[in-house]
């Protein structure tokens, strides 16, 4: 068979092309909603894409699956070990449903399901099996990575510890199934270093069976029952706030071709952005920023934090103001458009963005502080925010600082002083800097603590240690 991986390097997510070398046709497993990289990897390699599958319903972004079945004429499959997303029943293109032990036949191509619960109830596996029987190869989904296993908090109500629980043992148990298959066997996982479906995910694009079992502790310890639960349940990191949206958008099904939005000029920009439903995300370094932004910009520089940011701090309805080089705009527009933003109400380049008149910018700015007056400023009354994740504010994090991981801001604004000045920090500045951006869009009074953690706690100055308010641990 023939094995092409389409791999998203903003999302460190993976999806797997697999053809067969006869028929030329070819199935497409958890393909993102700008499918024309998946069609175009087929073009490429001879082959017609006629099926495709998704091993479950994802939150980071937002499947492709029905705008193949009911644009493309593929076959899509999805799991019925769970309840069917809401669009299969208006779907106008063929759809199957898979349990497990079902089979799909693409050409001489043999895939069997194996359903591996755990980080959602209807999550599946896929196993290529060649022409002796043998499983060569395991498409994993979010079930096993390279070093990790999928977390079991995300397919969980907010706080329903019972059911995180349950979706532990469950996943507990679908790892006991790997027991008996051979080291040989390959793992091809869904997510790679970086991705939240998995709380420390090792760098490796692909293991085997025989790595994983030298490697991953979490794989290692589903033999005992208690080790295992502490493994899985301990230091996961907040999901971002955009995860919800992109769920909600994959059980209604998306569809909708990528289109670039149109270039303004910075008169036609600064026009644009007055109207309430536009939201300038401005890409420029935060130097560059800080130096004069439009009020109620987004700072969101293009790395990899990017779609944790933008994503997270875009609300549903909200069209989309870019500030971006123009090498960058189609890498910026996709990435959006894989996480759910589909309005696009133009963009300018840096370069452009600078003829806007001063008078047009935020009038107070965002300042940056050193340690030294962010320590006298807390002493007369300014409270600090805290948007590291977990783990980190556990180790060490600044006197009575309010956790808030940047990504998860929108749902914490609650638990934030409007009457105070807020210090935002993080390691070295950078997450917070988006932090600030934000915040000051909802109307707080905020500064950015410059290097982060590390220059002031260098300094000597008190810092705390422990999990944030209302947990044991992390």
């Amino acid at each position: 068979m023939l094995l092409r991986r389409i791999h998203d390097d903003s999302l460190s997510q993976a999806a797997y092309l697999v053809g067969c070398p006869a028929s030329r046709e070819a199935i497409v497993f958890d393909c993102a909603r700008d499918v024309d990289r998946a069609l175009k990897a087929a073009e490429q390699a001879g082959l017609r894409i006629v099926a495709a599958a998704d091993t479950h319903v994802h939150a980071d972004f937002v499947s492709g699956l029905r705008e193949l079945v009911e644009r493309h004429g593929v076959h899509g499959y999805l799991s019925r070990e769970g309840s069917a997303p809401a669009w299969v029943a208006g779907c106008t293109g063929q759809t199957t449903g898979l349990g497990d032990g079902d089979e799909i036949l693409v050409g001489s191509v043999r895939v069997r399901v194996l359903h591996t619960p755990g980080h959602t109830r209807e999550s599946l596996s896929f196993e290529l099996v060649d022409a002796e029987g043998t499983v060569r190869a395991i498409l994993t989904g979010d079930f096993l990575f390279a070093g990790e296993v999928g977390r079991p908090d995300l397919g969980a109500r907010s706080g329903d510890r019972e059911e995180l629980e349950r979706n532990a043992r469950e996943l507990q148990q679908a790892l006991r199934r790997l027991a008996d298959m051979p080291d040989e066997v390959r793992i091809l996982p869904g997510h790679t270093a970086g991705s939240l479906c998995g709380r420390s995910i090792c760098a490796l694009p692909q293991s085997s069976l025989r790595i994983e079992r030298q490697i991953n502790g979490s794989l290692r310890a589903a033999g005992d029952d208690g080790a295992f639960m502490d493994k899985v349940l301990r230091g996961l990191p907040d999901p971002p706030a955009y995860f919800v949206r992109v769920k909600r958008r994959n059980l209604e099904g998306a569809s909708g071709e990528l289109r670039l939005p149109d270039r303004l000029d910075a008169q036609g920009f600064m026009h644009a952005a007055a109207e309430p439903a536009n939201v300038v995300i401005d890409c420029r370094a935060w130097s560059r920023f800080c130096e004069g932004f439009l009020p109620g910009s987004i700072s969101a520089p293009l790395d990899r934090h990017f779609a944790n940011a933008a994503g997270s701090y875009l609300e549903l309805g909200d069209a989309v103001l870019l500030v971006c080089e123009e090498r960058e705009l189609e890498k910026a527009v996709r990435i959006l458009f894989r996480v759910g933003i589909d309005e696009f109400a133009g963009w300018t380049t840096p370069a452009e963005f600078d003829a806007i008149p001063e008078d047009a910018f935020d009038a107070d700015g965002i300042e940056e502080i050193g340690a030294t007056e962010a320590h006298r400023r807390w002493t007369n009354g300014a409270a600090f925010i805290d948007v590291r994740l977990c783990g980190e504010f556990e180790s060490g994090h600044l006197p009575d600082a309010v956790y808030a991981p940047f990504s998860q801001l929108p749902h914490r604004l609650a638990d934030l002083p409007k009457d105070r000045e807020l210090i935002a920090y993080c390691r070295s500045g950078g997450r917070s800097a988006r932090a600030c951006a934000y915040l000051k869009r909802r109307g707080y009074r905020v500064s950015n603590l410059r290097g982060g953690y590390w220059p002031w706690a260098g300094r000597g100055l008190p810092v705390e240690c422990g999990a944030p308010v209302g947990r044991s641990h992390c």
